[in-house]
């Protein structure tokens, strides 16, 4: 399930695991588009259910319907591909994830919302807005000329068997997979990471340098973690 955008002879092959609802993961698609602009790369979008594959059963009710709801729009993805090819994911997944974090978008504002609520009253937040997420899927079903029934697909788990497949193609040499969410990013065939994670998004001249800095630390093999020590402010995908 890919989309590719190509960057010509020599582009870097990059692709990126996404789940539309996760912000960080549509700053991070954002800004490597950006660095296709000023450095050769290809870029693929795949689709996996990185969070709701990992997610426990919670005690409350709010937590089961949010397990029920959280995977809808990762699944449309999957069913797309599946009917119509690897190349619609991308466009597919730009013009939901676009819905979900512009202003005006159903997750607009949601990281600042749920700000010091307790986790009980964070998923009802999130519940309450995924609630609302078919009709956003619909749109950007109609804007990517795909058909509206792939809307079905939210709440179908045969399409999870899809996403768990996609998550296991993170290449790891091997090795057990460990990964904490989306985005994940690899280079070249290397070891998937997870990140960057972006508050914002760097165009231009800041994504190139931003591109360099981060491929140089992904071909160093005694590479392996790099993170703030300070709390993650919220994301901004519309800076």
């Amino acid at each position: 399930m890919t989309e590719r955008a190509e960057g010509g002879a020599g582009a870097r092959e990059v692709t990126l695991w996404v789940d539309p609802v996760c912000a960080w993961t549509w700053i991070t698609y954002r800004w490597l588009r950006e660095v296709a602009e000023v450095r050769p790369l290809s870029l693929t979008v795949r689709p996996t259910g990185l969070g709701y594959l990992r997610m426990e059963s919670g005690p409350d009710a709010a937590h089961e319907r949010f397990r029920e709801l959280s995977p809808g729009p990762v699944r449309v993805l999957a069913a797309a591909a599946a009917g119509h090819g690897d190349e619609v994911v991308g466009p597919l997944y730009e013009a939901i994830a676009r819905r979900f974090h512009t202003a005006g978008g159903l997750y607009a504002g949601l990281h600042e919302r749920v700000r010091g609520l307790d986790h009980a009253a964070k998923r009802a937040v999130q519940t309450e807005l995924l609630e609302r997420a078919r009709a956003v899927v619909g749109e950007a079903l109609a804007e990517a000329g795909l058909p509206a029934g792939l809307e079905a697909a939210m709440a179908s788990p045969k399409w999870d068997e899809k996403l768990r497949a996609a998550h296991e193609s993170i290449p790891r040499d091997g090795r057990e997979l460990e990964v904490v969410g989306v985005p994940v990013v690899s280079v070249d065939g290397r070891v998937g990471v997870f990140g960057p994670v972006l508050s914002s998004v760097p165009s231009g001249a800041r994504a190139g340098a931003l591109w360099d800095g981060f491929t140089a630390l992904v071909e160093e093999d005694a590479f392996l973690e790099l993170r703030r020590v300070t709390p993650r402010p919220a994301p901004d995908p519309t800076a």
